[in-house]
């Protein structure tokens, strides 16, 4: 294991009724962009008609599409396109496979104006989030981006404004027009690749958000020119990222560096768990694997990848963790 993987692991801490994770520890501070900058602000100009069509807003199903669940999709090269979501909301955790087809992108309008959305897991299969996919959901206060995800489209997030903080894997290269736009409660996003294209003005209409990523990356370049406060992160600075499945509550909102995830007080199981490590630099992979109550152990995942059950109340008793 090389000094990285000794650090991060390290950090790595206990999981019983609640959960937390903690990384090595890394200050960063607020980059000083010189006298006056604060005060100063950038008059957001949106120009709606790069994410909106003249036609409806709402999920468009093809003639082609299949029902199944609480999804329609298309049939697209590599996999399929998920086009509209039915089901009831809360946390929802997007499957890899439908119908044992491997779920590649996230379509246009597929989520639009479910306001009974409260949070989103992508696995790591999604490579594409495309233009208003998780549109004018006002309640979604958690997002867990899978580490396969190249494509961040115009809108996608628009008007998320329960949405607090939010990690952009380093797998991203591309973060469309107004991505973020309306994100009123957005205080934290953080990038972890140097070189993610910015498509224009992506975070309109919020007024206290703080961008975090490498210097000299892109992130920063973007941060300056739009008067954006920017906290450097060190090249070996590495985040800890989880979600756990709680007993009769569900996925609960991702959680990083040591915040509580699941219950305390209440008696009620972690039945699953998925923890993503994220830093380009560092190259850092996370393996994991769970014992389930009457099962035994789980085969090894990484990367956000889900271990243990859902729904079963089997709980969690043992976890083992490797970088």
């Amino acid at each position: 294991m090389n000094r990285i993987g000794k650090q991060v692991f390290s950090g790595l801490l206990i999981l019983s009724m609640g959960m937390s994770l903690l990384p090595m520890g890394v200050m960063a501070e607020v980059q000083d962009r010189g006298t006056g900058w604060a005060e100063n602000e950038v008059v957001e100009t949106i120009d709606e008609s790069q994410i909106l069509d003249t036609g409806s807003d709402l999920p468009e199903i093809s003639t082609d599409s299949i029902h199944s669940g609480d999804y329609w999709y298309d049939n697209i090269a590599g996999g399929i396109r998920i086009t509209s979501y039915v089901g009831s909301g809360g946390n929802v955790d997007i499957p890899a496979t439908i119908d044992g087809k491997i779920v590649v992108e996230i379509g246009a309008d597929a989520f639009n104006g479910k306001s009974t959305l409260t949070g989103v897991n992508l696995p790591n299969s999604v490579t594409v989030l495309g233009m208003r996919s998780f549109y004018n959901c006002p309640n979604l206060d958690s997002v867990f981006l899978g580490n396969g995800l190249n494509t961040i489209g115009n809108g996608s997030f628009w008007g998320a404004k329960s949405l607090t903080s939010i990690i952009i894997p380093h797998t991203v290269t591309a973060v469309g027009y107004a991505a973020f736009t309306n994100c009123t409660a957005l205080k934290e996003i953080s990038f972890f690749n140097n070189a993610t294209s910015f498509d224009g003005q992506v975070f309109g209409m919020i007024p206290d958000l703080t961008i975090f990523g490498y210097a000299g990356s892109t992130a920063d370049s973007f941060a300056y020119a739009n008067l954006r406060p920017f906290v450097a992160l060190p090249a070996a600075y590495v985040d800890v990222y989880y979600s756990t499945h709680v007993q009769n509550v569900g996925w609960q909102s991702s959680k990083k560096n040591g915040e509580i995830s699941g219950t305390v007080g209440q008696s009620l199981r972690l039945e699953g768990i998925k923890i993503l490590v994220d830093n380009s630099e560092a190259n850092v992979v996370i393996q994991y694997q769970t014992h389930v109550q009457n099962i035994g152990w789980q085969p090894m995942v990484s990367n956000g990848a889900l271990s243990g059950t859902t729904g079963l109340a089997l709980r969690l008793e043992g976890i083992r963790i490797e970088l």
